[in-house]
């Protein structure tokens, strides 16, 4: 629903809602604008209902107070007291609001807005008990990934039934919502009722739609509609024993909960969203593990195809520019790393080629040595073809379990930003995610998870070329998808293992909507885990064997983010600052495991994702090695775009506008043929997670995406978020830009590793290469996407040992205390590569679950 039309419909509807005292009577002979005394009005703020109070004599509004207890606290609900001082100050409800909470700052207008017209006695709509037009209505309103249209039919006295029209809400985050929030708003008659967790935007969708259908069936008393809720009584307190209990239903949770399954071990799940997945649905997906079978050979170097499975796949070809960085990491200093030098010298994040002058940590030492011996192998097999005219590009790709172990090294080594402290994944712990996650994507499709097995792609801050595509869950052995997505490839397959198909099947449970509170210790050992169900129903889950705890980061919390802040200045994290994340992950498990006294490592330093929707901070998807990133006031482009997410998130900050508080608000152009890369909402698939094949969508989105085919057609753009860029400059940074990556040279202005992919066109010859004279960027379509940095992952948490123990301060095990995935600490440093977040959750996950069982032999 449009936030004018929203507005006008406050203002002509207001209910006129019972004064908190007696109105005074007008002063004789004088006509005033209000009744004398103190009147509320509500609206739908970020959170939940937003209540403004006014008193007003006859002629002003002299007192404003704002509440509203669901609001972000450091956003929406740092602001009130502002936006009640702007009430004031207006005399109205047309308010200019805060930048950076304009989801509250409308619900304070709406809500003024009724507040003013009872203090005005408009009496319209206010006839007490509720009466509609009979007949179905469309409400419209805007969720998680665009429109949600509602229809809702109406009787003469009651709403008889919801159905989703139009939606395009991510599945099993936001649409479980619906069933939820249709049954208690049927029988509430109305829309105050409740939010589901972890589906912020979507609960706030659904009552926006309700209200709306709600106005055009001319309900007589909206303040009543937008109040009446349905109160959900506790039932009898439930009570269980279970060998494990897994607290949190995500990648982590899930993992180690199909684990603990196939070992023999009973087990409950407890999740306090509506179904499992976490925050892996709303994630890329695709995780880091090299499959050598696409990968250069160095027993049969001139293979051009491998096996896997019994099939047989083409080797990928190498990218663009990574030779060049397989050179500098050949010519690494083996010296002991020397943080010296950085106390007179800045550290530029990302920057290897100075990095690599510098040294190593004498516990990554080992791994670059033997790194180093597997490429000079491959650059003695590749120097002679590359001398003879082949293009890298035609080359099969180098990679392997070293490299990936030395770039997560160098990608996570990070300095303060008061320059004291240094930060890098600890050996141990990275290796074992890394070569275990070896046998991850078997273990997955033993269990019908289906991915692109022809396929070892990047992503943003990947680093390299070693991502698995998923592509949904094959349910019934016929090697076809019957649930598409993560949900399928990670969920539908755990799930089904936890509850179908283990030999514990028939004892284990998931229980959602269930919040997990404490932990129980008795004799110095944790042994169980209680919490509350959504409707107040207490819960008491004893583990026989151990707890594992698996219930993610904080990056929604934003003032935990702030609070431990170390890496960013604070002037890029604020209470603006929005996150990518489910509103669930608030920390929850960390605070959990601090109670009974463990230790946390690595807080403070949380990555940034440099692709994200400006309106609400949701990840857009994607991969910078396509791409142009674009100064929207230069033109020029002011970053490496296939650097680690910080690097990225830095620039763009630096070299970012402001757009309604949200800062580093910069450009990506690439064509608009480039495919994106599934899960990108705005493409079509032939086939969930296969790129090849896919349909490019090229319809305009508002604040997200546009496209243009020449420079006066990229200035109504630039107008639309007030860019002072030159467009005609913009076109001559992408031509130059274009121009080096065919001649295979560095970019002008920023240097660039590993680009795959022009902004304009070429055709290419026999060896792969680019041919000049066939360039063209004027009359191409481009697409353009908004962007900016928003809240992704937190590297710190609980403090474990390879095992998934949590430890305390003194570095001793928690007995009967195991943690996994992004709750815990130690592995990522102070920033984590694309891909890695997948892979290192569930096999930790399973990591966990083996540990209990072998703890209890």
């Amino acid at each position: 629903m449009k936030r004018k039309i929203a507005l006008a419909l406050a203002l002509a509807m207001a209910v006129s809602l019972a004064a908190c005292s007696k109105p005074a009577e007008p002063t004789p002979g004088t006509e005033g604008i209000y009744t004398p005394g103190t009147y509320t009005g509500e609206g739908q703020g970020y959170g939940g209902t937003v209540v403004v109070e006014l008193t007003v004599d006859a002629n002003a509004i002299t007192a404003v107070t704002v509440t509203g207890d669901k609001e972000t606290p450091t956003i929406g609900g740092a602001h009130l007291e502002e936006l009640a001082e702007q009430v004031k100050t207006a005399q109205s409800a047309e308010i200019d609001g805060v930048s950076g909470a304009t989801l509250t700052s409308n619900g304070v207008r709406e809500a003024a807005a009724a507040a003013i017209a009872a203090a005005k006695g408009d009496s319209s709509g206010s006839n007490g008990a509720l009466g509609y037009t009979a007949g179905t209505y469309t409400g419209k309103a805007v969720g998680y990934n665009g429109p949600v249209e509602l229809d809702v039919t109406f009787s003469d006295s009651a709403i008889t039934d919801i159905v989703v029209k139009t939606s395009g809400e991510t599945g099993h985050v936001g649409d479980p919502a619906y069933d939820i929030m249709f049954a208690d708003a049927i029988a509430a008659n109305g829309s105050g009722i409740d939010n589901v967790s972890g589906a912020t935007f979507t609960s706030r969708a659904v009552k926006e739609a309700l209200n709306d259908a709600a106005q055009q069936a001319k309900a007589t008393n909206m303040d009543a509609f937008k109040k009446n809720t349905v109160k959900h009584e506790p039932g009898s307190p439930v009570e269980g024993e279970w060998d494990v209990v897994v607290v949190g239903a995500g990648g982590a949770g899930m993992g180690a909960a199909a684990q603990a399954a196939q070992n023999g071990d009973s087990v409950l799940v407890i999740e306090k969203n509506a179904d499992i997945g976490g925050n892996t649905l709303v994630s890329g997906g695709a995780f880091q593990s090299v499959m050598p079978y696409l990968c250069w050979d160095p027993a049969n170097p001139d293979a051009t195809t491998g096996e896997y499975k019994g099939q047989t796949y083409d080797k990928v070809k190498a990218g663009g520019g990574s030779i060049a960085t397989l050179r500098i990491i050949a010519n690494w200093s083996e010296e002991a790393f020397d943080a010296d030098y950085y106390k007179d010298h800045e550290y530029v994040a990302g920057d290897i080629e100075e990095l690599s002058k510098h040294g190593v940590h004498a516990d990554f030492l080992p791994t670059l040595q033997a790194l180093k011996k597997e490429i000079k192998t491959y650059l003695n097999w590749a120097d002679p073809k590359l001398k003879a005219g082949t293009a890298e590009t035609q080359l099969p790709l180098f990679s392997t379990v070293n490299l990936h172990i030395f770039q997560t090294y160098y990608g996570g080594l990070r300095q303060s930003s008061d320059k004291n402290e240094w930060i890098y994944g600890n050996v141990d712990l990275v290796k074992q995610f890394i070569e275990d996650g070896q046998e991850l994507k078997s273990w997955l499709q033993d269990q019908g998870a289906l991915f692109n097995d022809a396929d070892q792609s990047t992503l943003i801050g990947a680093l390299w070329w070693r991502e698995n595509s998923f592509s949904g869950g094959d349910m019934d052995g016929d090697g076809k998808m019957d649930i598409p997505a993560q949900y399928g490839t990670y969920f539908a397959t755990t799930r089904k293992t936890v509850l179908e198909t283990s030999a514990t099947a028939k004892d284990n449970q998931i229980m959602t909507r269930t919040t997990a509170e404490n932990l129980i210790v008795e004799n110095g050992k944790v042994v169980g885990v209680t919490g509350t169900m959504y409707d107040g129903t207490p819960v008491t889950a004893r583990a026989k064997k151990g707890v594992i705890l698996a219930t993610g980061g904080y990056a929604a919390n934003i003032s935990m983010v702030m609070e431990t802040n170390k890496y960013w200045d604070p002037d890029f994290i604020t209470a603006s600052t929005k996150t990518t994340n489910r509103s669930s992950l608030q920390g929850d498990g960390i605070k959990m495991g601090e109670a009974v006294g463990a230790a946390t490592v690595g807080e403070g330093w949380t990555q940034l994702m440099p692709i994200a929707w400006i309106d609400n901070g949701n990840l857009s998807f994607g991969a910078g090695n396509y791409a142009a990133y674009i100064n929207p006031t230069t033109g020029k482009r002011f970053v490496n775009e296939a650097a680690e997410r910080d690097v990225l998130s830095l620039g763009e900050l630096r070299n970012g506008i402001e757009v309604n508080g949200t800062q580093g608000v910069f450009l990506e152009f690439s064509n608009a043929e480039t495919v994106v890369g599934f899960p990108y909402p705005y493409d079509t698939y032939v086939k969930p997670g296969v790129e090849e094949g896919a349909t490019t969508g090229k319809t305009q989105i508002d604040n997200r995406v546009y496209f243009c085919t020449s420079p006066d057609e990229l200035q109504k753009v630039l107008d639309e978020f007030g860019m002072k860029a030159d467009p005609k400059v913009i076109y001559e940074t992408l031509e130059a830009y274009d121009k080096a990556v065919m001649a295979g040279e560095e970019p002008p202005e920023v240097k660039k590793e590993n680009p795959t992919k022009l902004v304009g066109t070429a055709e290419v010859d026999e060896n792969g290469k680019y041919k000049a004279d066939t360039y063209k960027l004027e009359g191409e379509l481009l697409r353009i996407r908004v962007m900016a940095p928003s809240t992704h992952h937190t590297m710190g948490g609980l403090a474990i040992d390879t095992q998934r123990h949590v430890l305390d301060d003194s570095g001793s095990i928690i007995p009967g205390l195991y943690a996994a995935g992004e709750v815990t600490g130690g592995i990522h440093g102070g920033n984590r590569l694309g891909g890695n977040a997948i892979v290192e959750i569930f096999v930790s996950g399973r990591t966990a679950a083996n540990a209990v069982d072998a703890d209890n032999k």
